[in-house]
């Protein structure tokens, strides 16, 4: 099964567009996006009433993709997609399965901009417990946060992953972890996979039969075991 992932787009029509056209240039099986989809739109009184009418907006338009679309919420987002499109669909809390593969998703990251989609680590570490009996070999995880110290780069020195995320990953058996949040940290490392695209024309299309990966858009293209 090969699918293309992407997060951190808030609200890029032109990237929104430009996956589509990769999805179906490229015959993946599903489209994998980790949060901060939303962006936040003029002539609306308050940036929640901005992004639940982009909201409405994106559902319609991702409903019209060629394949299944899967998704979380990230930090900058204020609101839920509030999907009810049985082809786009929410990851959080839940595991979806598609043969023999299937996605679990988290979209809570640790305090950035007091948002709605963040929590502190214990909040995390307690939702997170939650969600250990959906995980197996053949999972794919889908959350905004990286774990801490991989592919998390914020600003200067910082890293921004979550430590919470980082244990709970060590001790359980997953496939593979995607991710976004770092726009600096787009790239692999082992199992993790940050696809932020900044806003930019950039994602991955991963193969979850090998773990093979391809860098699209902006990136040069790249393959990578």
């Amino acid at each position: 099964m090969r699918v293309l992932a992407s997060a951190d787009v808030h609200g890029k029509w032109p990237v929104y567009q430009w996956l589509i056209a990769v999805a179906r240039e490229q015959g993946v099986q599903a489209i994998v996006l980790a949060g901060d989809l939303l962006g936040c739109p003029d002539g609306f009184d308050t940036p929640q009433q901005a992004q639940l009418h982009e909201a409405g907006i994106l559902v319609e338009f991702l409903d019209g993709a060629p394949v299944p679309v899967f998704y979380i919420m990230g930090n900058d987002d204020l609101v839920e997609l509030n999907s009810r499109s049985n082809r786009v669909q929410s990851l959080q809390g839940r595991r979806v399965q598609t043969g023999q593969f299937a996605f679990v998703g988290y979209q809570y990251s640790l305090p950035f901009m007091g948002g709605t989609f963040e929590k502190p680590e214990d909040g995390i570490e307690s939702d997170l417990r939650d969600l250990t009996e959906l995980l197996d070999a053949e999972t794919v995880v889908v959350t905004h946060s990286p774990v801490l110290g991989v592919l998390d780069p914020g600003f200067g020195e910082t890293q921004i992953g979550s430590r919470s995320l980082a244990a709970f990953l060590g001790k359980r058996p997953f496939l593979a972890h995607i991710h976004g949040h770092s726009h600096a940290g787009f790239g692999r490392e082992g199992r993790h996979f940050n696809i932020a695209s900044a806003g930019r024309e950039r994602a991955m299309i991963i193969d979850l039969e090998t773990l093979r990966h391809e860098v699209v858009g902006l990136e040069r293209p790249e393959l990578d075991g």
